[in-house]
């Protein structure tokens, strides 16, 4: 199987211990190359971070700009100069890890076949122990194939809540089989997801202007924008552990912390001003979409403020076994 089509990477940023204590324990590499962008850190832990990667035999590299859309820009770079067989990248929070089998080589194979080309984003199935997607974890335990957390119904849903697909918001998601299917979904669950490396190349304007927040809902836009689907894969399954957060004196809550200035994790609070200037509608108002729809005409982002999410994906793809 070949090990050089795909890169698994993390931004850190001040968190050096949880890298180390949780990162490297929980995420199965399989083989596959795992690097370190750093964002930023202070003196005293990027000396930790290269003494982490040293060990470990980890590239780390420093983001040339501020943040992690700009910290993936900076992995893209050194992909295209020093990794040319590498096609996709895997972005995870630090709290977040594959519990699928074969996670990674199921997906290398996709790649390897020419089945990912046509996507800018694939995101997975992910669960948590109960505060988001409730009795999940057991299912998944008991062989069963819960649906999760997929994604965000961002333009298509006019609703801050009921946006987030997962059953304890939509119950409609078990009465349809399709969303079991590969398809197509606005916004990719950001706690970990892979990107396309040439598609990044080819659709994406990187800004240093988000931070931690909002930078990959920016990126599934775009790919949007550019009538370039945003894929998920709901067989494939992730656990999202933010509890793991706490032993590292992180808060849980990232959004909270961010907007009462924790800087020193998670850098700016989410760039909402931004979001208006580049989108034309507001990211926390959902009824200012529609009024932008026609400007949107003839792209994805168009097609998915007119679709009924209720009734299915806008699309689904068929990619054999996976």
């Amino acid at each position: 199987m070949n090990k050089n089509n795909i890169i698994i990477y993390v931004s850190s940023r001040n968190n050096y211990d949880m890298l180390s204590g949780e990162v490297l324990k929980n995420i199965d590499t399989e083989g596959f190359e795992f690097i370190n962008v750093d964002d930023k850190s202070s003196p005293e832990e990027i000396e930790k971070g290269k003494q982490i990667c040293q060990e470990n035999d980890i590239v780390f590299l420093e983001n040339e700009s501020r943040g992690v859309q700009f910290a993936t820009e900076t992995l893209v770079k050194f992909i295209k100069e020093n990794r040319p067989e590498c096609k996709w990248i895997f972005c995870f929070q630090h709290d977040c890890y594959p519990i699928t089998e074969n996670f990674f080589s199921r997906f290398s194979k996709l790649v390897e076949d020419g089945k990912l080309d046509k996507f800018g984003t694939v995101g997975f199935n992910r669960i948590d122990m109960g505060k988001h997607t409730p009795g999940s974890y057991q299912e998944w335990v008991d062989g069963k194939e819960p649906i999760g957390h997929l994604g965000l119904a961002h333009l298509s849903v006019l609703d801050t809540t009921t946006r987030w697909i997962q059953p304890n918001r939509n119950s409609w998601l078990y009465d349809n089989d399709v969303w079991r299917k590969p398809h197509s979904i606005e916004i990719t669950a950001w706690t970990a997801f892979a990107l396309s490396v040439d598609n990044w190349v080819k659709f994406i304007e990187p800004t240093d202007e988000y931070h931690f927040h909002l930078w990959a809902p920016d990126v599934s836009m775009q790919f949007l924008y550019h009538n370039c689907h945003n894929l998920v894969l709901p067989k494939l399954y992730l656990m999202n552990k933010q509890e793991l957060k706490e032993k590292y004196d992180i808060s849980v809550n990232s959004t909270k912390s961010a907007a009462e200035g924790n800087d020193f994790h998670f850098g700016n609070p989410n760039n909402f001003k931004l979001w208006r200037k580049r989108w034309g509608w507001e990211y926390e108002v959902p009824q200012t979409i529609p009024d932008v729809r026609q400007s949107y005409e003839g792209t994805l982002i168009e097609e998915f403020i007119s679709h009924d999410i209720s009734s299915g994906p806008l699309k689904t793809f068929d990619l054999g076994e996976y």
